[in-house]
């Protein structure tokens, strides 16, 4: 008995919700009124060191998931999930997609890479008022979940790759954010966390 589809299906509700966060964005940013209270950057534009190696390392850590989905899914002989497996695996999944979807309708200046352009807004509402990268932590939910799901070697090497990534990538920008906002993101980060509220 092999792993079921229904990853996939979690998977697919996942970047669904996360391209009805970004449409959102979008359509908020072209509005009138957008940009009313943001803080924006007044500084030349700056990218974080090594922003293209860290997004390589995300890039693989999603390789070696969907890798390790489709041989638990077509070539594995192990049983299948149990129920609730599948059940908690999926309700972290949709917890990442939810994060994710409310963290970019609240990001307007949100880019796939660490750069801060003129005009670039700090980001400080919705789960950012608790968080400081919840689009990161969202994909460590999509991660986690699916190694809940399939807990193969593969899926699980990908989640800690995954997070690691995520941990890196944040690390590299905060530098940047303080640069760009000064003190304004110094006091952002004094009453925030990182990753999780009152740990980390």
């Amino acid at each position: 008995m092999r792993y079921d589809l229904g990853i996939y299906a979690a998977h697919l509700a996942f970047w669904l919700m996360f391209a009805a966060g970004d449409a959102r964005a979008r359509k908020l940013a072209s509005g009138p009124g957008a940009t009313s209270g943001a803080v924006s950057a007044k500084t030349e534009p700056l990218t974080a060191p090594k922003s293209r190696l860290l997004i390589a390392l995300h890039m693989v850590a999603f390789a070696v998931m969907y890798f390790g989905i489709e041989r638990a899914v077509f070539h594995s002989d192990r049983a299948s999930a149990t129920t609730s497996q599948r059940v908690l695996g999926t309700l972290v999944i949709l917890a990442g997609a939810a994060l994710t979807h409310m963290a970019r309708v609240s990001f307007a200046s949100w880019r796939f890479r660490a750069k801060i352009d003129v005009g670039h807004q700090l980001a400080t509402e919705g789960p950012f008022q608790f968080i400081r990268h919840p689009i990161y932590a969202g994909l460590d939910l999509l991660a986690i979940g699916t190694g809940i799901w399939i807990p193969s070697p593969i899926v699980l090497t990908s989640a800690v790759l995954m997070v690691l990534g995520g941990d890196l990538r944040a690390r590299a920008e905060e530098p940047l954010l303080e640069r760009a906002f000064g003190e304004t993101y110094r006091d952002y980060r004094n009453r925030t966390w990182r990753f999780i509220p009152r740990l980390y």
